[in-house]
């Protein structure tokens, strides 16, 4: 017989089955009978020789009505690994945020190193948030966490998940309400005119496209130019069409562009992977050099959105173009501190 797991060994038997034993030394009883030509193999939840007889006497009672509880399932540092390697390579997180999953998930295991997840009380984890700081994130995650062993491990139901519908993460204020990053356009074209070597393109596919940095340097290493779809009508001049692989949405980002940045997102991808530090370095030498405030090359996505909305874009149309689900995003996020144009009025 094949073994349940490969973090343990089988440890001996006893008069229903064998025992196996995990890595962390805790064991459980597996029954192991043949009934009427039948061979059973099963697992229960047993933990010690009292509970397993117990099984047992289930068990021999109708063998094919008997059912074993779901094995219990805890949170470890193996199971954490696997969530957290799923979240940067299949969902395509960014490995900053994917760190902070790796704290918060840290923290939790604290707090229940060996609670049983199916059973995982809604009180309890309420308790342990109780003056935590960064409340928020921490739900987040933990919610994150839960829907991953539903959806993609498939080893709970919604019924098992003390998270599901019931558990909500505050939602935070956009760093942007507080203190504006949307960039002058002027500083912009400023701060360009005094970078030199590779850091000009990149800036300008930035100004071009509104991506996040993480998908412009995914774009230097593997993306692609395609030329613009024939059913596309063409607006604001677009050319052609920058190709960003991996998009956290789990599809390609495709995104349409102008001929500068056509020609400079050509050079960006035949010079490939480039430093983030090197290239925010330089951005703050040139933007001293211009004399004009620092900007974070982070700003663009909000810039772009911005200048957009104060244009009179549609926002869906925002939306569409930077690759979010909702146009509600854009509203919240981008467009807090844009105007509007002006409409008639009585004054």
């Amino acid at each position: 017989m094949a073994s349940p797991s490969k973090r343990g060994k089988w440890a001996g038997t006893w008069d229903g089955g064998r025992i196996w034993r995990a890595a962390d030394g805790s064991k459980t009883y597996w029954i192991e009978r043949q009934v009427n030509g039948r061979r059973y193999a099963i697992r229960t939840s047993a933990t010690t020789l009292k509970a397993a007889y117990e099984h047992l006497r289930r068990f021999e009672a109708d063998p094919d009505g008997y059912s074993a509880p779901a094995p219990a399932l805890y949170l470890d540092n193996e199971l954490i690994k696997e969530f957290l390697g799923w979240s940067l390579s299949v969902k395509g997180n960014t490995p900053r945020w994917v760190q902070n999953q790796k704290s918060a998930m840290a923290w939790w295991l604290e707090r229940f190193p060996r609670a049983n997840l199916r059973h995982l009380d809604l009180r309890d984890i309420l308790a342990a948030l109780e003056k935590a700081p960064g409340r928020a994130a921490k739900v987040r995650v933990l919610k994150c966490f839960f829907a991953w062993l539903r959806k993609e491990r498939h080893i709970i139901g919604a019924a098992e998940d003390p998270t599901f519908g019931t558990l909500t993460a505050p939602q935070s204020r956009p760093a942007q309400w507080r203190k504006s990053k949307v960039l002058a356009r002027e500083h912009f074209l400023l701060a360009r005119e005094h970078l030199t070597g590779p850091w000009p393109d990149l800036l300008t596919v930035l100004g071009g496209s509104g991506w996040h940095l993480t998908e412009l340097h995914r774009f230097a290493e593997a993306g692609a130019i395609e030329p613009l779809p024939t059913a596309l009508r063409v607006e604001h001049g677009a050319v052609a069409v920058l190709v960003c692989p991996l998009h956290k949405s789990g599809a390609p980002h495709r995104t349409a562009v102008s001929q500068e940045v056509l020609e400079a997102a050509q050079r960006v991808r035949a010079r490939g992977a480039f430093s983030e530090s090197s290239f925010r370095r330089a951005i703050d030498s040139a933007c001293d050099a211009a004399k004009i405030a620092r900007f974070n090359p982070g700003w663009f996505r909000h810039s772009v959105a911005s200048w957009a909305f104060m244009r009179g874009a549609d926002p869906a149309a925002i939306s569409a173009f930077l690759g979010h689900r909702a146009t509600q995003t854009v509203k919240r996020f981008y467009a807090a501190l844009a105007t509007a144009p002006k409409i008639d009025t009585l004054a």
